[in-house]
C-alpha cells in the first residue's frame, strides 16, 4: 500500500501511475505495434500472447498484463477511487485484459483493429488520470 489512510501522498500516486504507464501501458501494445502490416494471423496471435501474457520482462522474470495490473491495484489500494479519470483507467485496462481469454482459443478470430485499439487505449487513460492529479 502506498500510504496509510490518514496521509495520502499525491506524489506517490503519481509515481505509481508513471510506473503503470511504463510497465503496462507501454508494453501491452509494443509487440503488436512492431509487427509489419502483412503479418500473418499466426504472427499476430503470437504477438498478442506476448503483449498480454508476457507483457513485461525484467530481472525478476516475466509478468503478464494481469499481474502488473493486480500489483498496481494492491499498491494503491482505494486511494484512486472517486478520482476523475479512475473509471476510465479501470475500463481501459478491463477491455485490454479481456483479450487474454480470447487469444488462448486458437479458433477465435482476432479483430486486429479492435485489439490494437483496446491495448493502445490503456496509456492515454493512465496519462489522463495522472494529469488530473497534477491539477
Amino acid at each position: 500500500m502506498i500510504s496509510d489512510a490518514s496521509k495520502v501522498n499525491t506524489e506517490d500516486l503519481e509515481d505509481a501511475l508513471d510506473d503503470l504507464a511504463h510497465d503496462l501501458g507501454k508494453y501491452i501494445h509494443l509487440p503488436l505495434s512492431l509487427l509489419p502490416n502483412e503479418a500473418t494471423d499466426s504472427e499476430f496471435r503470437a504477438a498478442a500472447v506476448k503483449a498480454l501474457l508476457e507483457t513485461r520482462r525484467g530481472p525478476s522474470g516475466t509478468q503478464s498484463a494481469q499481474t502488473i495490473w493486480s500489483q498496481f491495484r494492491d499498491e494503491v489500494g482505494n486511494e484512486l477511487e472517486g478520482k476523475p479519470g479512475w473509471t476510465g483507467v479501470v475500463q481501459a485496462v478491463d477491455h485490454a485484459l479481456a483479450w487474454a481469454s480470447k487469444i488462448r482459443v486458437t479458433a477465435h478470430e482476432l479483430d486486429r483493429a479492435e485489439l490494437m485499439n483496446d491495448l493502445t487505449a490503456v496509456t492515454p487513460a493512465i496519462r489522463t488520470l495522472r494529469s488530473q492529479l497534477d491539477g
